[in-house]
Order: C-alpha cells, then structure tokens, then sequence
C-alpha cells in the first residue's frame, strides 16, 4: 500500500461552498497498517480503527454494536444508523470478520467493544488513534476512505469513457 496521499485530494468545498485546505484529515495508509497492528493498542480500538477505515460505518455507530449484532459467517454487522435510527448491513472483510470472531470469543450478548468489561467510549478511541498516528484524528480514517473511494470511482469512469470512445 501506498504511505502518500496526494494533496490534490486535499481540497474540498466544505457546506458554505468555500474551498478549504483538508490535508490535516487525510491519514497514510501506512499510518493506518501501522496503527492497525499496534501491539500496545488493545485489540478492540484496533478493531473499532479497522471498521472505520474499511467501512461507511461512523464512529457512534461502531461503538453502539452489541455482540449479537455481528453477523461473522455472512460477514455482515447490523448498524443502528446514529443519524436516522433505522437499521441496516453492511458488509465486512474477512479479515475483520476473523479479528471479530477473536474479539467476541465466546461471549453471546453485551457490548461488542470493551476494555476490561467496559464499552469503550469515543474519546478513548480517538485518543489512542491521535497517540498511534502523531495526531491524526479518527475523522480521518473516514474522511480519507470517501476522499479514496471518489477517486477510484473517478478513476473507473474515466476509463469506461476511454472505453467507449475506442470502441
């Protein structure tokens, strides 16, 4: 993976319709697979990290999980969306389905994210994700994921023009 992130990407019209510098929300990708294999970081603020780099899931949502609501072998999680109420899936990697299965160990109800018997809370993981990146926010994992993803599908349009117009 590549650790740049281009700074063309870096400005964006926030809601006034004013042009602002964004390159203090963007995160590397190696920032990212530094923190995401951080030993002295426990296992489930990695993982709340992991779901919101992989993921359209915010911050509120992925800490609001209870164990049932992770659906490990259709690699699914049930989400209560923190801005509408209603419910809905989405999708996971195996990868984080496998760090999930870890986390949740036997465990059959309760909280999905906890540190010594207790849900985490926000600002334990933002806190920790600004200590592991050199204070990076953890907007910026979700912030950085959108920027990535309208890029790509820039980049995916672009070529179906190319394609068209050589056929």
């Amino acid at each position: 993976m590549s650790d740049t992130v281009r700074t063309v990407s870096a400005n964006c019209f926030c809601g006034l319709g004013v042009l602002m510098d964004t390159t203090y929300l963007l995160v590397t990708d190696l920032e990212v697979d530094t923190a995401l294999v951080d030993p002295t970081v426990p296992l489930a603020i990695r993982t709340v990290w992991q779901l919101l780099w992989e993921s359209e899931v915010r911050p509120d949502e992925v800490l609001a999980f209870e164990v049932p609501d992770a659906e490990l072998d259709d690699r699914r999680i049930v989400v209560r969306h923190s801005k509408e109420g209603a419910l809905f899936e989405t999708g996971i990697t195996a990868a984080a389905a496998g760090v999930l299965r870890e986390l949740i160990g036997a465990r059959t109800e309760g909280p999905l994210f906890t540190v010594d018997g207790r849900r985490l809370s926000k600002v334990e993981v933002a806190t920790a994700f600004r200590t592991a990146t050199g204070g990076r926010s953890l907007h910026a994992l979700r912030f950085t994921r959108q920027l990535k993803e309208r890029d790509r599908a820039r980049r995916s349009d672009t070529a179906r023009q190319t394609e068209k117009k050589s056929a």
